[in-house]
């Protein structure tokens, strides 16, 4: 094994092949389709709960051979109820409990399943502190490198030959390897986590490595240490033969960061992935100045790699399958938004996962430039406007957020998630604004628990706006929508006449949201800003002769959309029959009221033909004209009846 290599990051972004996929299809957990859905919390009861847990401290011994565990855990916590006479916490039923003690005193407990009711030797009041103290063993159920059923996992890294064993305890199941309280409100204040394992091994864990202590049998204790408040599946160990590389990184405000990668000791292992590794110091660096200073900089921001099926963002020290950019950058924006700030209840886990996605579009669009950004979020689109999946909102009721298929749905909690982050944006309009927003977010919820509506009203203080609406459509809604768009041009006048449809199912009638047209002209193009995308008929005054225009440009809008020329659009008193404006012209004929698959043919005085073209559709024919000499054509129409229609056109 390497010796702990310490450098300081100085150099720029080394540059990664390909832009990668969103997190759904590349390699963080689509969890929606890998998760036992009946792996709900057991713990029933909050009156049963009125603890507040101070202080954790697990001691265990494991190896990566199984996810055999033996140890004991001690939890000590602050009474909030008076007469508190039952600790009630989960733990595994094929875990035996050896024993149970509060306050050093043997206590009598009983078992329903998973849960465990331990009866207090006296009667504790409000604001006394109990320590409770599992003594365990067993062999729980193992998950695997594709599904997440367990807390505790052991899988082979096939193409590194090596074993892990590792933990996954989002969101049920900590109390696979753990005595626990599963409740997203109650964080942990600070924890100790020791993992006894042959010496032959390395374990990693959640904030810093107090000291590693060799003890008999050819052991070894690494005791990790964090002082910040931890929601509880959040704390991980992960056991294999690993190698480290480690480095610090300096942050904006001058704060030093500790970057600790636990990596298989295989050959080849830190080759492959020095250069993805040490562009984690520069990821920091920008987060950071986008959220606010790393949240953990006192101790760690670290990687432990693992077989898993992408990345899990553990406090301090993700377990993550390799260093694709995307996951990377997904499971660091992870440690503000889910770590730091962790939703309050799973229905707002959109908090947690569409702000992760949406740091997946953020690395792209600072380290990979506008284009790839585009192409990222063009793809998340893609995945959100699947026509076979129409259902579902991304705040979900409570019975759902029982179900952890629902809970980390790839397309809604995911993909539509980090969308509407991007139309939130869009709709601010001002970048400085929209980052200073979640800046705050950071501060005010700082080693807390958020909930959708507390994200809300922040940003609507912050930014003056009235975000309900748009809250009602796109997290409480479902569907996206769906706008017919038709212009023409009549001399210095844009036209456009815009119509929108919801998407089924129709929870939202109508989506009101700002939309941009960007006009196109010959050598340049400027970009029109209409203050609501409702049905609408607009005349832009535009002084140029515009050759096209672009809806949503940037791809801001979770949208469909079908643009189209009109050039019977504006014009008054349209006749039945074929119509050509204007005519004498100079520089175009338009042609409006032709039958879809009529043939035009335009010919000179002598009959040569000069021009033809097949009508697709009945938004009207442009005929170029500026290209020909000024005098007499004739335009023949044959249409599918074969009726023929004859006129002339004058160039001038």
């Amino acid at each position: 094994m390497r010796a702990l290599i310490v450098v300081v990051i100085t150099c720029l972004l080394l540059p990664l092949t390909g832009i990668g996929q969103p997190t759904q299809v590349a390699q963080e957990c689509s969890r929606s389709k890998i998760f036992n859905a009946s792996a709900k919390t057991t713990l029933a009861s909050p009156d049963e709960l009125k603890y507040d847990v101070r202080h954790v401290h697990i001691d265990i011994s494991l190896d990566n051979t199984s996810v055999a565990i033996a140890g004991k855990a001690t939890t000590t916590a602050l009474v909030t109820e008076g007469n508190f006479a039952l600790y009630v916490f989960e733990l595994n039923s094929k875990l035996a409990i050896d024993s149970v003690s509060i306050n050093g005193k043997d206590a009598v407990f009983v078992r329903t399943d998973n849960l465990v009711k331990t009866f207090m030797p006296s009667l504790l009041q409000t604001g006394d502190v109990f320590s409770a103290t599992v003594y365990y063993h067993g062999l729980p159920d193992a998950g695997s490198v594709f599904f997440f059923q367990s807390g505790m996992n052991n899988a082979p890294a096939e193409e590194w030959n090596s074993t892990v064993t590792y933990t996954l305890s989002e969101p049920f199941n900590s109390k696979d390897w753990w005595p626990c309280k599963q409740y997203l409100e109650d964080k942990i204040d600070s924890a100790d986590i020791w993992i006894t394992v042959p010496d032959s091994l390395k374990a990693g864990s959640n904030g810093l490595l107090q000291r590693v202590t060799s003890l008999a049998g050819n052991k070894k204790r690494f005791e990790w240490k964090t002082t910040y408040p931890i929601a509880y599946y959040l704390l991980s160990v992960s056991v294999a033969a690993y190698d480290e590389y480690s480095f610090t990184r300096t942050m904006p405000d001058g704060k030093e960061v500790l970057v600790q990668n636990y990596l298989y000791d295989r050959q080849n292992v830190l080759d492959s992935f020095k250069n993805r590794l040490d562009t984690t110091g520069e990821m920091l660096y920008y987060f950071s100045e986008l959220f606010g200073t790393y949240p953990f900089h006192k101790e760690k921001y670290g990687h432990c790699m693992a077989p898993v099926f992408g990345g899990m963002e553990h406090q301090t020290m993700t377990t993550l399958h390799n260093f694709n950019a995307a996951l990377v950058a997904h499971e660091l924006t992870h440690q503000w938004f889910g770590d730091n700030v962790t939703c309050g209840t799973w229905r707002d886990v959109w908090l947690n996962e569409g702000f992760a996605s949406y740091g997946e579009y953020l690395f792209a669009e600072k380290f990979w430039g506008d284009t790839a950004a585009l192409k990222y979020i063009q793809k998340v689109h893609d995945i959100v406007l699947d026509d076979t999946v129409l259902t579902g909102s991304i705040y979900m009721s409570e019975a759902e957020a029982n179900n952890p298929y629902r809970i980390f749905d790839g397309r809604l909690s995911y993909q539509k998630a980090s969308s509407v982050l991007h139309m939130l944006r869009y709709i601010i309009n001002n970048d400085n604004l929209f980052f200073s927003i979640l800046r705050e977010y950071q501060l005010q919820f700082a080693n807390k628990t958020a909930t959708t509506d507390d994200f809300k009203q922040l940003a609507e203080n912050l930014s003056g706006f009235d975000l309900q609406q748009f809250f009602d459509q796109w997290i409480y809604g479902e569907g996206y929508p769906i706008y017919s768009v038709i212009w023409n041009q009549l001399d210095d006048k844009l036209l456009l006449q815009i119509e929108q449809q919801g998407c089924v199912p129709a929870s939202v009638r109508k989506f009101n949201m700002p939309v941009e047209i960007k006009v196109i002209f010959s050598g340049g193009d400027t970009t029109v800003r209409l203050p609501d995308g409702i049905d609408q008929y607009t005349e832009i005054t535009i002084q140029r002769k515009i050759d096209n225009i672009l809806f949503d440009p940037k791809d801001a809008l979770l949208n469909k959309e079908v643009v189209n020329r009109d050039y019977a659009l504006g014009i008054r008193n349209l006749p039945v029959d074929v119509y050509v404006y204007p005519n004498p012209a100079v520089n175009d004929w338009k042609v409006v009221n032709i039958t879809p698959g009529s043939e035009l043919l335009l010919t000179d005085l002598q009959g040569r033909k000069i021009w033809t073209k097949t009508a697709t559709d009945n938004y009207g024919i442009s005929i170029p004209a500026a290209g020909y000499a000024r005098g007499v054509y004739l335009l023949r129409i044959m249409d599918n009846y074969n009726k023929t229609t004859s006129l002339k056109l004058i160039r001038l």
